[in-house]
């Protein structure tokens, strides 16, 4: 029995279970009943590797990798019952996770597709992939994992068991994570590393008829289209030159807006952004910074998100790599980006965090909301996260260049994410990229001083100065904690904070090392404090 609501239950025939690794839908996603195509792509997606997580579990018992129809129209109906508030009906969901699809060896069951590739294949595969489910996973494990699954891919499809290798990529990830299922990290990565490797080809897929459908329309009105075309070219020489150069900048932004779009970027009219910001109003400014001001804005929807208004000169179509670079940069500690809008007043569109900048919470006035020092250990290990995650990006390694409190910003769960990090920034050729990781690791070690400490500057010299002398460093704790903290943990975040600060760049750690770190005193922490439990 699944509970979808306080009012109503329904009974489910189906064997998925959405408990292990449950659904959260993004705030994009919820209530959004007339979107534009890109936003309820973005939002079919997240659904089906839901689905996906679940179909793997099934698969590990049952070995079967799809459901039959009956099942898997149950499922989708119970899926959308216990996700009520977002509009997931138009995905047609139950179309992916059916075996009515086209039967070949290759969706048949786990066993079949494993006969088909090969055992010692699979187990390469297998032990390719292995990695990502450790304490151990870096872009290195999943470079790998990637290159073996597409080897892997490419052996099924040349198989002659698989016409033209339909589902077999769906199928080969299920009956590799159907593997995996004993370790809780196991099916999140591998996901993590190999859905990118499907999700272009699920949802697209079922546009194919379509458009199979709108060729052949167009080959029946080829001689009328070519007559009218050839009108047109004529009239079209008869314009003045003006004319056309305003045909070829409307195509260009056209060409603009169409690229975008392959990012998965929400389009926003003009009236939409104005309509969010009452028009830019005053009481809707949050801040300023280099490419513009930034506005909270108001969907129709009640998603709440921060636009920033481009100044005037700067132009989308001149960061159409970086803002497609930026949307395919997702993170928990990151700032996303929802879209953009390229018509009158040209905007970005961020995701909201409502609790503002780290810097107003440590040196603003806010005497009656203090961080805790739970609270401070968790956003420097957000922000470690981030930082780590931009430096050993998969997509491509990038410097953050200005790690500094206002671009620290805090969610309704005072989770940290790491905004403004701007790609083009680090095209320059003025320092190495080693230099710019050392110079990220530097602020970084800032970061941690002030959020230890509270001030605004502290002295590194000091804090060195201790740590080399092992004396204590309790003195330079934020007094508004009012000694509610863990003083071994304290002290070694300072020790931390002080290394990453290192004159010399070569003695600075990376950033791994000082997510590892931090992690330990963290873990730490935990245990002293259970033992307590257990003492008193």
């Amino acid at each position: 029995m699944f509970l979808c609501n306080p009012h109503t239950s329904y009974t489910s025939a189906c064997s998925l279970d959405f408990n292990k690794f449950p659904y959260e839908a993004h705030s994009e996603c919820l209530g959004v009943a007339n979107v534009k195509d890109s936003t309820m792509q973005s939002c079919c997606h997240s659904a089906l590797q839901s689905l996906f997580q679940a179909m793997a579990i099934r698969a590990n018992k049952s070995r079967s990798i799809f459901l039959e129809l009956n099942e898997a129209q149950d499922c989708t109906k119970t899926f959308q019952n216990l996700h009520n508030r977002t509009n997931l009906s138009t995905c047609e969901l139950q179309d992916f996770i059916s075996s009515s699809k086209t039967p070949n060896l290759c969706s048949k069951d786990v066993d079949s597709l494993i006969n088909l590739l090969g055992v010692e294949r699979f187990s390469a595969l297998q032990s390719n992939c292995n990695n990502l489910s450790t304490s151990n996973y870096n872009d290195d494990a999943c470079y790998s994992c990637v290159m073996s699954y597409r080897s892997s891919l490419q052996a099924l499809k040349q198989s002659g068991d698989s016409p033209n290798g339909e589902y077999c990529g769906e199928a080969l990830l299920l009956s590799l994570l159907s593997t995996a299922t004993d370790s809780a990290n196991s099916i999140p990565r591998i996901f993590s590393c190999l859905w990118g490797e499907i999700e272009g080809n699920l949802l697209e897929s079922k546009k194919l008829l379509s458009a199979i459908i709108v060729a052949a329309i167009f080959v029946l009105l080829a001689p009328i289209l070519y007559k009218l075309t050839r009108k047109q070219l004529q009239h079209a020489c008869d314009k003045d030159i003006g004319e056309n150069l305003s045909v070829l900048k409307k195509k260009q932004e056209e060409e603009s807006v169409s690229y975008l779009n392959c990012c998965d970027l929400y389009v926003f009219s003009q009236d939409e952004v104005a309509k969010a910001t009452n028009s830019f109003g005053n009481s809707n400014f949050i801040g300023e910074g280099v490419l513009g001001k930034t506005y909270i804005g108001m969907m129709p929807s009640g998603m709440r998100v921060a636009i920033k208004r481009l100044k005037e000169g700067v132009e989308v179509c001149h960061f159409l790599d970086e803002i497609c670079e930026k949307a395919k940069i997702r993170h928990p500690n990151l700032v996303g980006i929802i879209g953009y809008c390229n018509k009158g007043d040209q905007s970005l569109v961020y995701e909201y965090c409502l609790n503002g900048d780290l810097a107003t919470w440590l040196l603003g006035d806010r005497m009656t909301s203090i961080l805790t020092w739970q609270q401070r250990m968790n956003i420097s290990i957000g922000i470690a996260r981030g930082l780590w995650y931009l430096h050993h990006n998969p997509l491509k390694k990038i410097c953050h260049g200005d790690m500094k409190l206002t671009k620290i910003l805090l969610n309704e769960k005072l989770e940290a994410k790491i905004s403004d990090f701007n790609l083009s920034r680090y095209k320059s050729k003025e320092k190495t990229g080693q230099e710019k990781i050392a110079n990220d690791v530097f602020n970084f070690g800032i970061l941690l001083l002030q959020i230890m400490t509270g001030r605004k500057s502290t002295s590194i010299a000091e804090a060195r100065d201790a740590v080399l002398r092992k004396g204590s460093l309790s003195g330079l704790a934020d007094p508004r904690l009012n000694g509610a903290y863990d003083s071994a943990a304290f002290q070694n975040a300072m020790s931390i904070a002080v290394h990453c600060t290192n004159p010399s760049e070569r003695e600075r750690p990376n950033m791994e090392e000082v997510l590892q770190k931090l992690e330990q005193i963290q873990t730490q922490i935990l245990v002293r404090t259970n033992c307590k439990d257990v003492i008193y």
